[in-house]
């Protein structure tokens, strides 16, 4: 008689931090556990449950990558198996993943702020080099968090966990690579990009199940290019809505697009007040706690306009969120000018350096008095270093601008502004973003050089195109300065500056003037006077934003400036 052989007991997984709500839906099939949070066009958390409860041999890498990259959508996925968990997030981490080691084994969650006291983690794991990127622009570099630890999934990424207390392997299993456009016909590029527009909207639009979008309308390219798209198909039920100053030059274009397209349009205003009740309540304290994902700071934006218009009754509870993030960077309006032409005669430093220096003037530069050149030296390197962790690195020299588009991308992009859409999950709305759609991603990903920037190509196509007729006479993006009372005072100042040169002029007008003209009102997260006497350099309220989130965590801001 042959002995009897004990059964291995079950390896415990890693504990799952999610809940229904906020976009998250469970389901379950056969011992198979699903999480998903947004859409996944033609798949459900019961579609998929269903297909991953008759997987096996989780081991051949290809066939996971293919799956993932068959998904199309904006999502994050959490799948439990019997002995391996699966995370992972869309092609341009629309919604975060988030998990770290607690004790002998692993969580996973969709909040850092739930994930990391269940790793122990506080002010004594602050990575010193992601506080510095935070203060200096907002968000952290490449696969940094803001705590040693605690991991987050990147833009096409995932990992699969084999057991509570053994490794995780992440892996990419898709990477938008811009450096390497191809030449292209202009008149194919132009038909390719209007067809391909047309197609996402009609895709998306199909998801909606009947419910009405609300487009937050600018006078900018993007919400214009959704809201005219949108009546090119003939979609009807379409909610515009604007908010910033009274009176501003961006919310009277945007009324005429939308009257223009037989849309109803609705302004609220926005400014200091308004933002300043927003900043002193709970519901701000909330929304910070909700959107935490240690590698951004919050982002601020419509909340408060959502909120009134809700109030008022003009944006139903079921209503979709459609808006034009991100258009102007994936169509090449963030390429700076020292990178809209291919280098000549320069060295694999010299482009190094081009690049990354760019982006650092360009983003990193929230406070002056953090700008030193060991800061600056620092900053440098951990941009490249993340560059060439994401497949980049010195090709032909007409992909340079790809390699800044990268970066900007994965970290402010991905990290930050996309964060924007927390708002709407937070107040218990879907949305949907046309313009990161894969299909758009795909196609953004091989336009050359000459016909992104200035976003030529996209200009063009939108002109020529003339959806609902409001793209040849209504005026881009004009400034108007708002409110009107400071219309004098900041000519006088500026005459007054006019022999200290044009850096001291900017410098005053930011601190003194900046808190009244920004159209949102952001700036009042912190008294008046408090800006005022300030000379520590402040860009923009973004700045304030950002000291008062390392605060948080238990970091002061000076002591980044070193010595």
């Amino acid at each position: 008689m042959r002995p009897a052989v004990a059964e291995a007991p079950p390896r415990p997984m890693p504990a799952l931090l999610l809940a229904e709500g906020h976009g998250w839906r469970r389901a379950a099939h056969g011992g198979t556990e699903v999480w998903l949070a947004g859409y996944a066009v033609g798949a459900s958390a019961e579609t998929i449950a269903a297909e991953a409860a008759g997987w096996r041999g989780l081991e051949d890498g290809v066939a996971l990558r293919r799956w993932l990259l068959g998904l199309d959508g904006h999502f994050a996925l959490v799948i439990a198996g019997a002995d391996w968990t699966l995370a992972a997030v869309d092609r341009v981490r629309s919604i975060p993943v988030a998990f770290a080691r607690a004790g002998d084994g692993w969580v996973i969650g969709a909040n850092a702020a739930e994930v990391r006291p269940r790793a122990g983690l506080g002010p004594a794991d602050i990575r010193p080099e992601a506080a510095l990127a935070l203060a200096m622009a907002g968000y952290t570099i490449g696969s940094d968090t803001l705590h040693r630890g605690l991991e987050q999934l990147g833009p096409g990424e995932a990992a699969l966990f084999r057991a509570a207390d053994g490794p995780v392997h992440r892996f990419s299993y898709h990477a938008w690579r811009p450096w390497l456009a191809e030449p292209a016909n202009r008149q194919r590029l132009e038909q390719e990009l209007r067809e391909t527009t047309l197609a996402i909207l009609e895709k998306q639009v199909a998801t909606l199940g009947g419910r009405p979008i609300a487009v937050p309308l600018s006078a900018g390219y993007d919400s214009r290019a959704i809201a005219s798209g949108l009546r090119h198909l003939g979609v009807r039920d379409v909610l515009c809505f604007s908010y910033g100053q009274a009176g501003g030059h961006e919310a009277e274009t945007a009324r005429q697009v939308a009257e223009r397209l037989g849309y109803r349009w609705r302004f609220t205003p926005t400014g200091p007040g308004r933002q300043g009740r927003y900043f002193a309540s709970t519901l701000w304290a909330d929304y910070r706690r909700f959107s935490d994902d240690d590698t951004a700071i919050p982002f601020v934006q419509d909340m408060a306009a959502i909120l009134d218009l809700r109030e008022a009754g003009y944006l139903p509870a079921d209503c979709v969120f459609m808006n034009g993030n991100s258009g102007d960077f994936i169509s090449g309006m963030h390429i700076p000018p020292a990178l809209r032409t291919p280098p000549r005669g320069l060295d694999a430093a010299a482009r190094r350096s081009r690049v990354v220096a760019a982006l650092a003037a360009k983003h990193f530069a929230l406070w002056q008095h953090l700008c030193t050149p060991a800061n600056l030296a620092a900053i440098g390197d951990r941009l490249w270093a993340s560059i060439e962790a994401a497949g980049g690195g010195l090709g032909a020299p007409e992909g340079d601008h790809g390699l800044y588009e990268r970066s900007e991308f994965q970290d402010r992009q991905a990290k930050y502004v996309i964060k924007g859409q927390r708002t709407y999950e937070f107040l218990g709305h879907d949305w949907r973003l046309p313009l990161w759609d894969n299909a758009c991603l795909a196609f953004w990903e091989k336009v050359p050089l000459a016909e992104k920037a200035e976003q030529a190509l996209y200009a063009r196509m939108l002109r020529n195109a003339n959806w609902g007729g409001v793209w040849t006479d209504l005026p881009v993006n004009r400034r108007r300065i708002r409110p009107r009372w400071v219309i004098p005072l900041r000519l006088a100042a500026k005459a007054l500056h006019a022999p200290l040169g044009r850096d001291r002029w900017h410098r005053f007008e930011r601190r003194v003037f900046g808190y009244w003209m920004e159209p949102l009102g952001t700036a009042a997260i912190v008294p008046y006077a408090r800006i005022l006497r300030d000379r520590r350099g402040a860009r923009n309220a973004i700045a304030w934003i950002a000291e008062a989130h390392l605060a948080e965590a238990g970091v002061v801001l000076d002591a980044l400036a070193g010595e």
